[in-house]
């Protein structure tokens, strides 16, 4: 990777001078993750036990959880493109990488769309990591089959669910975390020789 290169349209190709911001922390997410576990296990518990008011507050608690870990894995999704944003070469004063954050999050909400997009943009990230980086990273196709796996699960039963998605998280995060490595090196090599 260099500091600069030079576009095909005569644009010169910069880096961004700021440093990224932190990747997110996926231990919060496999923590919610057994939140999730702990208040479906006492849901179904005082179930079981008839005349209980607790079940139905252990019901909402679950519900609660389910719902900060989806959030919390959106922040997640947020964070690796934001990253990816930041670090990847400027041609006129826009990112080349080609999924904003808010893009990123936002195409989760489309019916049906959602689907496609669990797949298309971990195959960005593989494809752009693969071609800036010396850094290996699986196919972004079979990150994307564990992700569709993952909301699956998260749909039928939280705790498996979110576990999937966070691992797939947590391997992002890795591989994303030597990316920026690199980029904070070449940055620092150029404001040597600036």
């Amino acid at each position: 990777m260099s500091v600069t290169m030079l576009d095909l349209n005569g644009d010169q190709a910069t880096y961004n001078p700021e440093p990224p911001p932190p990747l997110p922390r996926i231990w919060i997410g496999f923590v919610l993750a057994f939140a999730c576990l702990v208040t479906e296990i006492f849901a179904v518990a005082g179930g079981a036990v008839e005349g209980t008011q607790g079940a139905e507050s252990f019901a909402v608690l679950s519900v609660l959880v389910t719902i900060i870990c989806w959030i919390y894995w959106l922040f997640c999704v947020h964070r690796f493109h934001r990253i990816l944003n930041q670090i990847a070469p400027y041609v006129g004063g826009q990112s080349t990488y080609p999924i904003t954050p808010g893009r990123a999050v936002g195409r989760h909400f489309i019916p049906f769309f959602n689907l496609f997009w669990v797949f298309k943009w971990p195959l960005e990230i593989s494809r752009f990591v693969r071609e800036n980086s010396p850094v290996s990273m699986m196919s972004g196709g079979v990150l994307g089959l564990f992700l569709l796996l993952g909301l699956l699960l998260a749909r039928l039963e939280g705790f498996l669910g979110f576990c999937c998605l966070f691992s797939v998280g947590l391997y992002i995060s890795t591989k994303l975390r030597r990316l920026v490595a690199e980029h904070e090196r070449v940055r620092m090599a150029a404001e040597t020789f600036t």
